[in-house]
């Protein structure tokens, strides 16, 4: 069988370099944009015969395939495991494909075969296989028109972050983010679960943290009482339904800054606890943190992470570490101890020494760290995964990595924060610049930079803070269409895009938003 299997590529092959290799450029709306896409002059025919063909590890791709024919194109088709090519369209895991997530696309006279090394890789294939039907699919006739496209993505890591610990979003939001993000082949979705407004994810050991840490008695003097937080059984629901849709989610805990709700729930874990601190109820940034001379503070992490490291099965786990006024550490006793302790000068290496600390923790449950990168750290773990974040200082920060041994994700704030307003008019604060649609799909994870200086970034991720995402809505309306444009950086080759082309290929992604109830920003004014 396996030699029937690849006779049928290499044929199949054989005839499209004979055929074709003449590239469609505009003429399909593919996004984000694949690695090629050729023509091979052919027709297939859908009829009450066609049927689905996968083994049984692509079960969950094929029954995803059948679905979308359904509701999409009024196709019906039926799913049969086995390849015995009798079907009409065959969904393959072939391992002479070489890349984990690369995946080949073929629609020829007598079938249709997706192919990939691995489950992702089909999956990726059947979102490119949908959009090619929304151009090339004659719903009159039942016919589509041929094609060959082989693809693979620029970088492993292709990341959206929301934010529920400003605004606690339900998990059914969460669910629909996930199947949007799924359509564009973003792999990793990251939950800030933890900041100074709230706590938002169960922790059995420290149940004080959803009891106090989740509610907030008003929120920038509205006068309304602002709570909720996820189960640990929830957050294996969405885990769960987020892995059948090949996206890993990364959970998020703040630390040692961005901690008040922590606090307010266990205010021995700060510095100075004689102070009594509630929820935050306002943005900005506390010089209230995790103290660094306590050993029931590294306790706590210990077992958060503990907790919650066998909900996340991915390797990664955020701590956070951005934003930490060190003005305590620089007068707590205990801090001040710690420091003489260890035989260092002052608390920037209390930091790098807060997170060593941690890293035992994560290192211990095999998870790699990734940390908000802070310039004036002096070091970070050498495992760790390291977001350049700060506005106009990216280029800075991947020299930085580059020489220390880090890699590297982008997520700028100049092209990537989804919290920003996407035109001049929709400011909810004084403060945040304009991101447009354009200036997104401009964002190059180099930043200008040698692609030899470069091969430390990993991956790309817009974040969408909540401080004004109130609900799951608004995080649709933040991320759409930027988060189309993201894609193709995290996706695509640079000399594969193309403002204008991107531009034209935009009608059909906002069509399909529409019909599936998603909410999104026309850019009007870039079209």
């Amino acid at each position: 069988m396996r030699n029937e299997i690849k006779k049928f590529i290499f044929g199949i092959a054989f005839l499209l370099i004979g055929f074709c290799e003449v590239a469609f450029g505009q003429e399909h709306t593919i996004i984000p944009e694949p690695l090629q896409v050729s023509d091979n002059n052919t027709t297939f025919n859908f009829s009450e015969e066609t049927t689905i063909e996968a083994g049984l590890p692509l079960l969950f791709e094929a029954e995803y395939c059948k679905d979308l024919l359904q509701r999409d194109f009024d196709i019906e088709t039926v799913v049969r495991t086995g390849h015995n090519y009798d079907g009409k369209i065959k969904l393959l895991l072939d391992k002479t494909i070489s890349a984990k997530e690369q995946y080949q696309l073929w629609v020829s006279n007598d079938s249709i075969l997706i192919a990939g090394s691995t489950s992702a890789g089909v999956f990726y294939g059947l979102q490119t296989f949908k959009q090619w039907m929304w151009q090339h699919y004659n719903a009159r006739t039942m016919t589509l028109k041929g094609v060959f496209i082989t693809d693979q993505p620029r970088y492993p890591f292709r990341a959206l972050m929301l934010d529920p610990a400003r605004y606690f979003l339900p998990l059914d939001g969460l669910k629909s983010y996930v199947d949007v993000m799924a359509q564009y082949k973003y792999n990793r979705l990251h939950l800030h679960l933890s900041d100074d407004q709230g706590w938002r994810i169960e922790i059995k050991s420290y149940p004080k943290l959803t009891e106090i840490g989740s509610v907030r008695q008003e929120t920038d003097g509205d006068g309304k009482t602002h709570a909720g937080f996820y189960t640990q059984d929830e957050m294996r629901e969405l885990v769960a339904y987020a892995a059948e849709r090949h996206i890993a989610i990364i959970p998020e805990i703040d630390i040692p800054g961005h901690s008040v709700a922590a606090i307010a729930a266990y205010p021995y874990l700060t510095c100075f606890d004689e102070k009594k601190l509630n929820v935050r109820t306002t943005p900005g940034v506390s010089k209230d943190l995790l103290c660094a001379g306590k050993d029931e503070v590294f306790q706590f992490v210990d077992a958060v992470i503990t907790e919650l490291s066998p909900i996340f099965p991915s390797e990664e786990f955020h701590i956070g570490g951005d934003e930490a006024p060190l003005d305590h550490w620089e007068t707590c006793p205990k801090c001040q101890m710690r420091m003489e302790t260890l035989d260092i000068e002052n608390p920037r290496e209390l930091m790098s020494f807060f997170f060593e600390r941690v890293n035992k923790s994560l290192q211990k449950n095999q998870k790699k760290s990734l940390i908000w990168y802070e310039l004036d750290v002096p070091y970070y773990p050498e495992n760790s995964i390291m977001y350049a974040w700060r506005k106009g200082l990216s280029r800075k920060v991947i020299h930085q990595a580059y020489k220390n041994g880090y890699s590297v994700i982008m997520s700028p704030g100049e092209h990537a924060y989804f919290d920003y307003p996407q035109a001049k008019g929709e400011e909810t604060c004084d403060w945040m610049p304009v991101l447009s649609l354009k200036q997104v799909y401009q964002f190059d994870p180099c930043m200008g930079l040698k692609p030899a200086k470069c091969d430390h970034i990993i991956g790309v991720e817009a974040t969408v803070w909540g401080e004004y995402v109130r609900d799951i809505d608004r995080a649709f309306y933040m991320t759409w269409p930027r988060g189309f444009a993201l894609a193709e950086a995290g996706w695509s080759s640079p000399e594969k895009k193309d403002w204008n082309v991107f531009k034209k290929k935009l009608k059909p992604h906002l069509d399909g938003l529409e019909k599936q109830g998603i909410n999104f920003r026309k850019p009007i004014e870039e079209l």
